[in-house]
């Protein structure tokens, strides 16, 4: 029997499709007559049995019925798809041709009966979980829930809308979700699973790829995007108002730091409508109110009036009454004691006469206009009622919501609620229109990117993008990615939060809506042109938010001429109807809100720079408790750099203080840009704490490098090497330490071979033994530099000098001072080569680099007794004076501070106070860096000096320099944080440098007590001058060079193989000195020098000692004590102590830090703004003259020598 059966079957097959491949185009024509006559019956019994069971959730007998509707009806389409429309051939009617391309896709009804059957009873399942969840009110958590719970609509949604209690709205935003979506997640997968086997049968790859072919668009998802795209800057506008508004409100309930804001405060479920939160954050609290919900009570308005006052709006514009779509079976409000699908929907019941609408309308504003929109299908339905079934339908399915938007948009305005009597005293003011635009913007704006991510994370679903470990996930990426919101707690894989939306257990697309969005302003603006309510060249005249098309005819035709076509054309003809043109456009949604965008963008700069003030101030609060926290271990360790355990401390307080610095920096500071905001100070302070330099680096590498730093500084600290005359001394004994046992001897021993050993043994026991430690430097301090968007580190140190052109203008500083620096060189050489003779290599003009009296040769101040040019002139040596004097180290901080107060400036006593912590004096008991510095603990009151300090004239100079440091510090602690610094690298330094240059002229020394018997003579003045270019100009092309060789290994423009050799090759060519022995690759003679160990930049240094004499020249010029062109009052005499004209300048300039500019720096105390070495030659003139006139005989002097020398050789050959 069965056997025959079978047999049956597939002759009746071949049959059909025998008949299918004979259909003529007539036949065709008559055949789809019959199947839209049979369909619409089929379609109207299911829309009978869906509307029964929404009216009635949980009737089991109402949810079988309905499967078997739906059953039926997609078994005849899927039977009429395989045996009519599947292998259709072509015809040249259009009509047919789209009636085929439409019936080709079956959607679900291609599934087997069991597969619908499951798939209809998973939706049913999931709606009903949906329709029939209840919670707990939030003060009765442990209710009764079938007496005493709260459905959504309306207790929950009530709730939502009028509660301010914070944690009451988390409560039911989290209860709603555990009651819903929670529950129906093993559903959904069914769901997917179902949909993607119904996609595969219509020829998709996925469910995803199914919906999108709706829309007829190829290009479906670049289309939405770019239209996000459009309307992004908007919403991100509104979203940042909003944010500061609801801040004010829930204070430190909310993450003020967090630019998301939780998605349970906006007085709706899923924060797609934030209309609730008009009253509480509408930018004009007194304007006219737009809201008619309390007219509405008072009005005595009733649900039927509403739905009255929708139809004749409609009517007005000659269309068709909706009578029958809030009357008869309809349901408008909740029906008592049923638990009924309350979500607003408007239904068509395929047969061209029965149109309803369901809905549990409330009597309030919100669904005033929910109304009008829902009456807005119902014209949709009812202008192409008389279209085959098959094109009963939008456009695209974006038409119908927008058709229902479009009127309310109208229906919205204050100039209609007036119109139609539900609004009095409206005084259409600007601030009035501004709040108008904002309640519809909370409304429509807020929607979007709702409305867009709903389905494009089911698209990810459905093609497997998102596998279902990470649904939930995925789910908050998108909303915090679009919407620009956070979950308020933690929602794992455990949840399912998309199902708490309505569509998505109800399997309804939701895309649509964006486009809605989108699509209801072009809609809106064309039919107010239409209207004669909006002239496009002149659009300030009657904006197009004002406009209200009520009772226009013309409207109305427009309206009718576009939705009539149904699906009957693609949708761009549709739209093309009803706009002028084919392609869809955010423009005029744009244009709608214009006036909001700018009042919004306006208002958001003042909140954003009120709330950035905030935060900066929470910042300089906790920032300089850890810097002082982190200033006060390092000095610790600066201060016994033997003691490990300090080390260790540093170490763990820079990890802290490098987790302090990110948290901030990704909580406060990171995407924020300093233009966005008008206070200078505030632009100022972000310009660099957006800025993260080596706390970027990961916790391992910024341990990793803070220890390498630690290792090669103890290296520097610690080394020491045997005495000259005793090479294999015990170096824990003997041992010669850098400061002071080398540079004393540097200093003072003309021994050219003790000189060579000392300058030998110090970069053997020095700089060769962290080699390797530096090339982990390097590697770690790029990949912080690639962390903050830079290419090397090399870019972010000169950042700092905000100088575009940092490379080009020290290298046209150098060629300013350049020639006095090789004037200076060819005098000193020729000097020493008479000291050393032979010893000196005449083979070329380089001097050895041993025989400069200093371990760098970057100071030749030591050489001067034995080759100043003069040695019968005044002694400015003070060094034996402050001896028999026996001034003490105290004494001669004293002295210092005592100047910086003459010039009106701050006392410094505190800095050099020993019982406040100061180091003065090198201690016998434990290691310490001896190198003098001046340190800032971030509290404005301790500053100290660290110093070694000898009596000596060099270290009373340095003392004075040091505390020029202090006093910069003193004078712009009330600056923020991060702006207590110099103006830019260099200012520190040259200030120290501006005060040493009064300091150390005869005319001070003298003054203070510390020279007797200067005469003053012309060769006193040229040996003063000689003396200070011995420190300063001998010190700049070294200045110059170390960063030039950093800034290479930082690049990779110098390879590691050649990192001595470059490092010579700068020292030859810029300071014109050569290694007293081979130099090779095995060495490392940068690390012999205490900043690169020490990680401190040395450009500014070189920009110091040009700017000091700038500096100089302008407080000089203030004190008197300088005029150009006077002989009598040259720049190199000038001393400005006791001038409070230079000290007012000193002050202006100093207490900005780093709060302007450089250049207004500079300009506060000089009246100039570009750095130049101008100032530094005009100082020098007169030993440059001096200089070139000596070396210009000396190099005749040769010259006539060896011509004797030649002629007595030719002499001797003729008479032999």
């Amino acid at each position: 029997m069965k056997i025959k059966m079978l047999m049956f079957l597939q002759i009746i097959a071949v049959a059909l499709v025998s008949v299918n491949a004979q259909l003529t185009e007539e036949q065709m024509l008559q055949h789809l007559e019959e199947y839209d006559n049979k369909t619409k019956l089929l379609c109207n019994a299911q829309a009978k049995a869906n509307w029964a069971v929404q009216t009635d959730v949980g009737n089991l007998t109402k949810e079988a019925a309905q499967a078997e509707a739906i059953l039926a009806y997609s078994s005849y389409r899927q039977e009429q798809y395989e045996t009519i429309f599947k292998n259709a051939p072509s015809y040249s009617n259009e009509d047919i041709t789209r009636k085929l391309k439409l019936l080709k896709e079956v959607g679900t009804a291609a599934l087997s009966a069991d597969d619908l059957r499951n798939l209809t009873a998973t939706r049913t399942r999931m709606s009903k979980i949906y329709n029939s969840a209840k919670i707990c009110p939030f003060d009765n958590q442990n209710c009764n829930k079938t007496t005493q719970g709260m459905f959504l609509d309306p207790n929950i949604e009530l709730a939502l809308a009028k509660s301010t209690n914070y944690d009451e709205l988390q409560y039911l935003w989290e209860k709603w979700r555990d009651e819903s979506g929670k529950l129906m997640r093993d559903d959904y997968k069914t769901y997917i699973d179902l949909y993607n086997k119904a996609a595969q049968l219509n020829g998709y790859s996925d469910a995803g790829a199914m919906w999108r072919g709706r829309y007829e668009e190829e290009r479906l998802v670049e289309i939405v995007d770019e239209l996000w795209a459009e309307v992004e800057p908007l919403y991100n506008e509104l979203h940042t108002y909003v944010r500061y508004k609801l801040l004010e409100i829930y204070g430190d309930k909310m993450d003020k730091y967090d630019p998301l804001i939780p998605a349970h405060v906006f007085g709706n479920m899923w924060a797609q409508n934030w209309v609730h939160l008009y009253e509480r954050i509408k930018p004009f609290k007194n304007a006219s109110s737009v809201d008619v919900t309390k007219n509405m009570e008072e009005m005595n308005m009733t649900v039927y009036k509403m739905f009255e006052l929708s139809d004749e709006f409609y009517m007005s514009m000659g269309l068709p009454t909706s009578n029958m779509s809030y009357t008869g079976e309809s349901v408008i409000e909740r029906i008592p004691g049923v638990n009924m699908a309350c979500h607003a929907s408007a239904w068509d019941f395929c047969d061209g006469e029965d149109f309803r609408i369901k809905m549990c309308t409330k009597i309030n504003q919100e669904d005033f206009i929910v109304v009008h929109h829902e009456m807005g299908h119902i014209m949709y339905y009812l202008l192409y009622k008389d279209l085959p079934l098959i094109y009963r339908g939008g456009a695209n399915p974006g038409f119908h919501e927008a058709i229902g938007d479009t009127i309310a948009l109208s229906v919205s305005t204050p100039k209609h609620l007036e119109k139609v009597g539900l609004l009095s005293g409206y005084q259409n003011s600007e601030a009035d229109n501004i709040n108008a635009l904002f309640h519809m913007a909370l409304e429509r704006v807020a929607f979007l990117p709702f409305g867009l991510l709903i389905d494009k994370w089911r698209w990810d679903l459905f093609s497997g993008a998102t596998p279902e470990s990470e649904w939930n996930k995925h789910w908050w990426e998108l909303r915090e990615k679009y919407q620009k919101i956070r979950a308020p707690s933690p929602r794992g894989e455990e949840f399912f939060d998309p199902g708490a939306k309505y569509h998505i257990p109800a399997d309804s697309q939701y895309i649509a809506y964006f486009v809605a969005h989108i699509l209801e302003f072009s809609f809106y603006k064309s039919l107010c042109i239409e209207a004669g309510q909006y002239n496009v060249s002149n659009p300030s005249e009657h904006p197009l938010h004002t406009c209200d098309f009520f009772e226009s005819k013309a409207a109305g035709e427009k309206l009718n001429a576009g939705l009539k076509l149904g699906m009957s054309k693609h949708w761009s003809e549709a739209l093309n109807e009803l706009t002028g043109s084919p392609n869809i456009s955010a423009s005029a949604l744009v244009e709608y809100f214009a006036p909001l965008k700018d009042y919004l963008a306006e208002q958001n700069k003042i909140m954003k720079n009120a709330r950035m003030a905030e935060i900066l101030q929470e910042y300089e609060v906790e920032g300089s408790a850890m810097c002082n926290k982190l200033v006060k271990a390092e000095w610790a360790v600066a201060t016994d750099s033997n003691n490990d355990a300090l080390k260790t401390e540093y170490e763990r307080i820079v990890l802290e203080n490098n987790a302090f610095t990110k948290d901030y920096y990704e909580k406060a500071f990171k995407g924020e840009k300093p233009e966005d905001y008008n206070d200078e100070l505030i632009q100022r302070q972000l310009k660099y704490l957006t800025k993260l330099g080596r706390d970027a680096l990961e916790i391992a590498d910024l341990s990793n490098l803070t220890n390498t730093q630690t290792r090669m500084e103890k290296i520097y600290n610690t080394a020491k090497i045997c005495p000259f005359n005793k090479q294999n001394c015990n170096l824990a004994t003997e041992g010669l330490t850098l400061d002071p046992d080398l540079s004393d001897l540097l200093a003072t021993s003309t021994n050219y071979d003790e000189l060579e050993w000392a300058w030998t043994q110090w970069r053997e026991k020095s700089g060769k033994l962290m080699r390797d430690d530096y090339k982990i430097y390097i590697e770690l301090l790029n990949e912080a530099a690639k962390l903050n968007g830079k290419n090397d580190y090399g870019e972010i140190w000169r950042e700092s000098y905000e100088d575009d052109k940092l490379y080009e203008n020290v290298d046209k500083m150098w060629d300013k001072v350049e020639p006095l620096y090789n004037e200076l060189h060819t005098y000193v050489r020729r000097k020493l080569k008479k000291i050393y003779g032979d010893k000196m290599d005449d083979k070329d003009e380089m001097i050895p680099a041993h025989l400069l009296g200093n371990m760098w040769a970057q100071s030749w101040i030591n050489l001067y007794e034995r080759i100043k040019p003069y040695s019968g002139g005044s002694s400015i040596d003070i060094t034996e004076n402050l001896k028999n004097q026996n001034v003490t180290v105290l004494k001669m901080f004293e002295m210092s501070n005592d100047f910086f107060m003459g010039l009106g400036l701050p006392n410094n006593s505190m800095s050099y106070d020993e019982s406040l912590g100061a180091v003065i004096k090198k201690p016998d008991n434990k290691v310490i860096t001896c190198h003098a510095s001046a340190w800032d603990f971030c509290d404005g009151k301790d500053f100290r000096i660290k110093m070694c300090t000898s009596i000596n004239q060099e270290d009373f100079i340095t003392v004075h320099h040091e505390m020029g440091h202090i006093n910069y510090f003193i004078l712009y602690k009330d600056q923020p944080l991060v702006l207590r610094t110099g103006a830019n690298p260099g200012f520190h330094e040259a200030v120290g440098d501006l005060i040493a240059l009064s300091v150390s002229t005869p005319k001070h020394l003298e003054k203070v007590g510390l020279l007797s018997d200067y005469k003053d003579t012309e060769e006193d003045n040229i040996n003063a001058l000689f003396k200070m270019a011995l420190e300063r100009v001998a010190f700049l092309p070294f200045g110059l060079l170390i960063d030039k060789w950093r800034w290479d290994l930082f690049s990779g423009a110098t390879p590691e193989s050649e990192w001595n050799k470059h490092w010579w090759e700068l020292r030859e060519k810029y300071q014109k000195v050569r290694a007293p022995s081979p130099r090779n690759e095995t060495f490392f003679d940068p690390g012999a020098k205490y900043h690169i160990p020490a990680d401190s930049q040395y450009i500014a240094y070189f920009i110091a000692h040009i700017l000091e004499f700038q500096l100089h020249r302008g407080m000089c010029l203030a004190a008197g004590q300088y005029v150009e062109g006077d002989k009598t009052k040259p720049l190199h005499k000038c001393d400005i102590d006791s001038s409070k004209a230079a000290g007012k300048l000193i002050e202006n300039g100093l207490k900005l830090g780093l709060s302007k500019h450089w250049s207004e720096a500079l300009k506060a105390m000089t009246g100039e703004t570009e750095i130049s070495g101008e100032a530094l030659f005009d100082y020098f003139k007169p030993l440059y003259d001096f200089l070139k006139e000596e070396n210009e005989k000396d190099s005749s002097m040769i010259v006539h020598v060896n011509v004797i020398l030649l002629l007595g050789v030719l002499l001797v050959k003729y008479f032999l």
